[in-house]
């Protein structure tokens, strides 16, 4: 076999041994991760290569690795050293109960998103019909449609790549939702008149803020799904809320911590009403809601 220290992470590895690999996602993914960190991707990349749980991890320390399996831990290392993302790596992530694949080009689902999800459950709605708009990898509307089932569900979305792994993760799922290209900014766009349920992750982060994300995030993630322009950070925030007008609507938002005030001021004065502010759980300002 090929000396592994070269060919694969620039890290010289002298045997095969499990916590030679450890040490070696450690020092090959400094300093752009911290140790823990480290380590906790290499045990995501050990379960999901080799079916290893955290437990089997740490008893087999010292148990040595054929040259398959070699092979199966390590080539995730340069690709993460250079920023990429776990999720892609791996092509799948964890939202709401289900396994949802995910790829370049499309947005990877986020740990408020799905507190959105649930705040949607909680709030004792029974939906008819639930339009999520900028569905991505269809995370939001795939967890509704298993909560609600009796209810119809629509995913839209601009990019034909998002709408190809929405619908690819719901025929997996066995989870029935229908899937729409439409651009919610085009004069053109309305929504079904029967949906009774509004609810959008739209692009919420001001172009000026690229810098300051991770590398994962900026270099990796499809900009058309994070940014907003600057002199207008609640453009589609405030574009879904007119589109939704009309009928017995409730709506739900996620938006950036600094502008969800401003999208809630937005919804009150279109004449919205319970417009609601809640936070995340690290305390930030995410989520709006309102109804008519």
């Amino acid at each position: 076999m090929a000396d592994r220290g070269t060919y694969f992470c620039a890290v010289r590895i002298t045997d095969n041994r499990v916590a030679t690999v450890l040490a070696a996602y450690v020092e090959r993914l400094a300093p752009r991760y911290e140790r823990q960190e480290a380590l906790a991707m290499a045990r995501i990349v050990f379960e999901d290569r080799l079916g290893w749980d955290r437990a089997r991890l740490e008893l087999g320390r010292e148990e040595p690795l054929s040259e398959s399996e070699v092979l199966k831990v390590y080539l995730p290392i340069k690709r993460l050293a250079e920023g990429e993302p776990l999720q892609y790596i791996l092509g799948r992530v964890r939202f709401h109960g289900m396994e949802l694949a995910v790829a370049p080009g499309v947005l990877i689902p986020r740990p408020e998103t799905e507190e959105l999800v649930e705040h949607i459950v909680r709030s004792g709605i029974q939906p008819v019909c639930i339009v999520d708009i900028g569905t991505g990898s269809g995370a939001i509307a795939l967890s509704l449609k298993r909560v609600f089932p009796a209810a119809r569900v629509i995913g839209i979305d601009v990019s034909l790549d998002a709408l190809g792994q929405a619908r690819s993760n719901g025929e997996r799922l066995g989870v029935d939702v229908e899937w729409r290209r439409a651009d919610v900014l085009e004069d053109a766009f309305a929504l079904p008149k029967e949906c009774d349920l509004v609810v959008s992750n739209p692009p919420y982060i001001p172009w000026s803020e690229r810098d300051t994300l991770d590398v994962q995030v900026k270099d990796h993630e499809p900009s058309i799904a994070l940014f907003v322009d600057d002199d207008d950070p609640v453009r589609f925030h405030r574009t879904i809320a007119a589109r939704a007008l009309g009928g017995h609507r409730t709506i739900w938002f996620e938006g950036h911590r600094d502008h969800v005030p401003a999208v809630a001021d937005v919804l009150a004065a279109m004449g919205w009403t319970g417009v609601r502010v809640l936070k995340d759980i690290s305390g930030a300002d995410r989520f709006i809601t309102a109804a008519r």
